[in-house]
């Protein structure tokens, strides 16, 4: 075996470990409640757990880890494909016959839109995964390796698309290639509409519901007889407002004194007056219903449906949701267009104002004032300090 191919094999295969860790990371953060924080959740800045549990952490209802498995594979196979056409039963991999073209081209794609997601993790999630960091320049080292002496991107993408019209001029190529495109589809059509690899909000809209003060319709949630109060200013198109909604569920079922307080400011022009440009599209929508589902004591299940799911752009999509928790649509649908409510969100704005409130999460832990979310044992330590007790084991 070459330098080349041998370096090409030791990447795609660190690459391939490191992904595989990373969807072990996805399950654990998204759908193992009390999971301890994995090897890379090392603080606020680098936290791979919080990356994880962010809505960017999918692409077609696939988790970015599923998808780097994949690549990583695609990889191997093609740095070894002249081996592999001699097997039994794979003497169709005969029609790539320029794997190095196409792995550049690949590499090149796949790191490119790697710093696009450093980018978000950078200035939306507010933290990096160290492990996605170190694929995002696997990537690019394959990218190089495989790259002919002398060959541009371009000349890489013309091989690779030569190659592939040649192949499907063959009939049962063309046929094998369509129903490969055919299943592949169906596969990410059922995964991005079931959402089965989404972060279940089901599971979460229930745990909400458990903490939810008994006997309140409203954005109450933890313990009755509260000494610590925590109110939350956020905005459900918010990132960083996710998080937080993440970590006052776990406050609030850790800590036998504390009461949570979600306050909604949306930073959209159509409903605060403070916005003079266009901001989070849709958030006013989504304030005014979750603050109608809490007229039928649903608001921590609305509040976590419109927070976890990443498909909701319209009413429509909204009242689908509000199907499944056994709502009737009907009257939420009338209290969300409903003048009391959208009073009730220029309340909030108000406040919000009379506090000096302008960035989202803005969190009043007693009377300290954070803005932004820090790593959870931080978060913690934070409500321990202002007075916070945790329950006992």
């Amino acid at each position: 075996m070459d330098k080349k191919k041998l370096a090409i094999n030791i990447l795609s295969i660190i690459g391939l470990i490191l992904s595989i860790e990373l969807c072990v990371v996805f399950v654990k953060a998204n759908f193992i409640e009390g999971a301890a924080p994995s090897i890379c959740a090392i603080n606020s800045a680098f936290d791979c757990d919080k990356v994880a549990k962010s809505p960017f952490s999918q692409f077609l209802g696939v988790p970015l880890s599923l998808w780097g498995v994949i690549l990583y594979l695609f990889f191997l196979v093609m740095n070894n494909v002249e081996k592999l056409q001699t097997k039994k039963f794979l003497g169709f991999l005969e029609v790539f016959k320029n794997p190095n073209s196409y792995m550049h081209c690949i590499g090149v794609i796949a790191f490119i839109f790697s710093m696009l997601l450093a980018l978000i993790s950078e200035l939306i999630i507010e933290s990096i995964c160290i492990f996605c960091l170190i694929t995002y320049f696997i990537n690019l080292a394959i990218a190089l390796v495989a790259k002919q002496w002398g060959a541009g991107f371009f000349f890489e993408i013309k091989n690779s698309f030569k190659d592939f019209i040649s192949a499907i001029k063959v009939p049962k190529y063309a046929i094998a290639f369509l129903l490969v495109v055919l299943m592949a589809s169906g596969c990410l059509y059922i995964l991005e509409t079931t959402k089965i690899l989404t972060p279940n909000v089901w599971y979460s809209s229930k745990r909400a519901k458990q903490n939810t003060i008994q006997g309140t319709t409203g954005n109450l949630l933890g313990s009755e007889n509260a000494t610590l109060i925590i109110n939350e200013y956020m905005d459900f198109n918010c990132g960083g407002c996710f998080f937080a909604n993440v970590y006052l569920h776990r406050i609030a079922q850790e800590f036998e004194n504390v009461k949570v307080i979600q306050h909604n400011l949306p930073l959209e022009k159509e409903c605060n007056h403070n916005m003079k440009f266009d901001g989070h599209k849709g958030s006013c929508m989504k304030s005014r219903y979750a603050l109608a589902a809490a007229k039928q004591n649903k608001y921590w299940d609305m509040s976590n449906i419109l927070f976890f799911a990443q498909d909701i752009q319209t009413e429509e999509d909204i009242l689908r949701y509000a199907k499944k928790i056994k709502m009737n649509t009907k009257q939420l649908e009338q209290d969300a267009n409903s003048e009391e409510i959208k009073k009730e969100i220029t309340d909030s704005i108000l406040d919000a104002d009379a506090k000096e409130v302008r960035a989202t999460p803005t969190i009043f832990i007693g009377m300290k004032k954070i803005e932004g979310v820090p790593s959870y044992p931080e978060f913690k330590q934070i409500v321990i300090e202002q007075g916070g007790i945790e329950k006992q084991q």
